[in-house]
This record gives structure tokens, sequence and C-alpha cells, in this order.
């Protein structure tokens, strides 16, 4: 919905608000355009310096009507995506594609570079297994039991969502591997797929405990990072009652109860959905 500019504004302002004024959300664009309107108006109108001045001023606020627009736009992106599952596998992409240009680089062209992934593949498809085995038996040692089973649907988003990030995980791994030993291929030649596989090995531990970890750390209906964790009940009173820390979806959907050690009260970590209407019931209208 377009807003009526006034006329006192140059002809070059009101073009310029009525462009930038697309990049702006539309639940903060009607005040967006007050405020710059009103900073325009006041630069013609009511400053007290001269031309050149002016004019400088008005390349300044300018640039800064458009920056401003683009941060309001920037934030309003980062506050949609934000520990959503889209951005986390939008950065495994965009670190392996940035991973794979500095391999071409570094090996100087693609036809030397795939025959090397090809060799290397073969030896790190052997590593591999007994890398994951280890990493899922670390895990489930720190597995979540759910309270409530929730839809079948959720399960599914899960499962697909930790297995294209794992898959991910592996490539980026991989790829790393192969651009930090390039330099041994020169210095070491004998030794380089040594620290080859060993750089992977690495690398790949410590990537999918990151996987693990994440996965346990999301709302199991929405996927989007929990909150900061929040401690409820008091410090080293295990034999007494239960303590530990609390994690909420932003959106509402549940929460993560994790203790602060194994005891009869609580031997795991525990999602608990929240009831629909549950905040209405907390906080009845009066």
């Amino acid at each position: 919905m377009s807003h009526p500019l006034p006329s006192p504004l140059s002809l070059f302002d009101r073009t310029l608000l009525r462009f930038v004024q697309n990049l702006v959300p539309a639940s903060e664009r009607a005040e967006w355009l007050r405020a710059w309107q009103a900073e325009l108006w006041h630069m013609h109108h009511c400053g007290r310096t001269r031309r050149a001045g002016i004019f400088r001023l008005s390349i300044d606020l300018s640039i800064g009507l458009v920056l401003d627009a683009l941060w309001l736009r920037t934030d309003r992106w980062r506050l949609r995506f934000s520990g959503t599952p889209i951005l986390c596998i939008a950065s495994l992409l965009g670190l392996c594609l940035f991973s794979t240009l500095f391999a071409l680089v570094l090996y100087a062209g693609g036809h030397v570079l795939g025959l090397h992934l090809g060799k290397q593949a073969e030896h790190c498809l052997f590593a591999a297994p007994l890398i994951i085995f280890v990493s899922v038996a670390r895990a489930s040692s720190n597995h979540v039991e759910p309270i409530s089973t929730g839809k079948r649907i959720h399960w599914l988003n899960r499962q697909f969502f930790f297995a294209l990030k794992t898959l991910l995980v592996l490539l980026l791994t991989f790829l790393l591997s192969v651009d930090v030993s390039r330099p041994g291929y020169t210095l070491m030649p004998n030794f380089a797929d040594l620290f080859q596989i060993l750089f992977f090995v690495i690398f790949t531990l410590l990537g999918l405990r990151w996987s693990f970890h994440d996965q346990q750390q999301r709302c199991k209906h929405c996927l989007r990072s929990l909150a900061t964790p929040a401690r409820v009940g008091p410090p080293s009173y295990n034999l007494l009652e239960w303590n530990g820390t609390e994690q909420i979806c932003k959106e509402g959907h549940g929460l993560l109860s994790v203790p602060e050690m194994e005891t009869s009260w609580r031997q795991s970590s525990q999602w608990i959905d929240h009831i629909p209407g549950w905040d209405r019931a907390l906080h009845p209208a009066h």
C-alpha cells in the first residue's frame, strides 16, 4: 500500500522514497516513511548550512535512507530464519561450496581435483562407517525421551532433516580434509594420504558430535533451535528433588527438560509437548 508523499519534497527525494520503501517490511513501512519524510523536509526547509553543505548532507541522508531500509529487511529475515532448519542446511551447503572452490584453487583445476577426490573418497569410505558407529553409540547415551508421541509427520521431518544434515557434514569434513592435507603432498608425499585420512577422522568426529547435539537442541515439531537454557530447581539437590535446565521452543510447541545428572528422579532428557491453549490457561483473560 503506497502512502502519499508531501509536495515540499523534491522530485529526487520522492522518487527515492517511492522505490526504497519496497525494501522495508510492510508492517513498518508507514512509520519509516513518516520518519524519513520529516528528516528530508527538515534538511531542505530548516537547515542553515550552505548549498554545498546541503548537497553533501543530501547524499549522506540518501545513503543512510537506503541502508536503513536494507537493515530493516535483513533484520526481518534474521528474525524469520534464525534457528530454522532451512538456515542450517543453507549454511552447510555454503560451507561445502566454499570448500570446493578453495580446493579448485589449491589443485589448480577441476581435472586434477576430480582425480584426487576420487582416490581419497575410496579411502574415506572405509573409515566413515566406523566413525558413524562410534558417534551413534556415544550419542545414544544422551538420548531424549519423549513424553508424548506427537504426529508421525513430525518424526519423519526430524529424521529427514537429521539425515540430510549428517550427509552434508560428512561431505564438508571430507572437503576440509582434502584442503588441509594439500600442502602435505609437496612436503611429505609419502605420508600425505595418511594425514588426509587422519584429518577426515578428526573433522568427522567433531562434525557428527555437533550434528547430534544440534538435533537434541531443536524443537521436535518445527525443528527450530530452542531458547537459551534456564536453570530450574536448586543446584545439587539431586537427592531431594529434580533440578536441571529447561529450553523452550520459541514458537510455543514445548520444552526440553535436561537433568543436572542422572538420578532416580530423572535418568534422561525429556521433551514435553505444550497442550494447545496452555498459555491462556495460565493467564486467563480478566
